[in-house]
């Protein structure tokens, strides 16, 4: 029982950075560092495995990869299965039961980070569903401060943010708005360390 709760208890978690890669067209960014290795919160044990999902209307399919979550320092990375190549460095934080904050550096070299891009994710114990949403600011955000620049691009809304705060009361409106985007789950055959 110890083992599953543990398994259970890494999917909420782990899961945010299985879909980083789709993320990393953020509408959601800083230019700083938000979360930090201070405040990030790592409940992942390295090595995990999760099967992934992809929506299909309003189902879910099975994507034909997985992805194994890493520790590597202070950081976290996933690397697909049969592929060697690791994904961009990323941090999870907690901010409610169910709920993390996962900020994505934009390259995985550190000396060149030019940007963080955020997203949700939610999980019920057995699934991670991420929510990246899109920025369609309201104006009083936009008067008040909420969003510190907003841009527009031919793709999407870009919204720049100097505060979590912010950010995370943005990120919940937003993640009500949208169908999320990917699913996680634990792999059944993983095996993991006790809590």
């Amino acid at each position: 029982m110890p083992r599953l709760l543990s398994k259970l208890r890494l999917v909420g978690s782990a899961l945010p950075v299985l879909i980083l890669a789709l993320s990393l067209t953020g509408c959601f960014l800083s230019k700083a560092q938000l979360i930090t290795p201070q405040t990030a919160d790592y409940p992942i044990v390295s090595g995990t495995h999760f099967d992934s999902f992809a929506r299909r209307g309003t189902d879910w399919r099975p994507l034909p990869e997985g992805r194994t979550i890493h520790r590597h320092g202070d950081y976290y990375v996933y690397i697909n299965d049969n592929s060697d190549r690791t994904s961009v460095p990323f941090l999870l934080m907690r901010i409610s039961p169910g709920r993390y904050i996962v900020q994505a550096n934009d390259t995985s070299n550190f000396e060149n980070v030019s940007e963080y891009y955020y997203f949700l994710m939610d999980f019920d114990g057995i699934e991670a569903i991420q929510h990246s949403g899109s920025c369609w600011p309201r104006q009083a955000w936009i008067d008040e401060g909420v969003i510190s620049q907003m841009e527009r691009t031919s793709t999407n809304t870009r919204c720049h943010f100097t505060d979590l705060d912010r950010l995370t009361t943005v990120l919940e409106a937003a993640s009500g708005y949208t169908a999320p985007e990917g699913k996680y789950v634990l792999d059944a055959g993983d095996s993991v360390e006790g809590p």
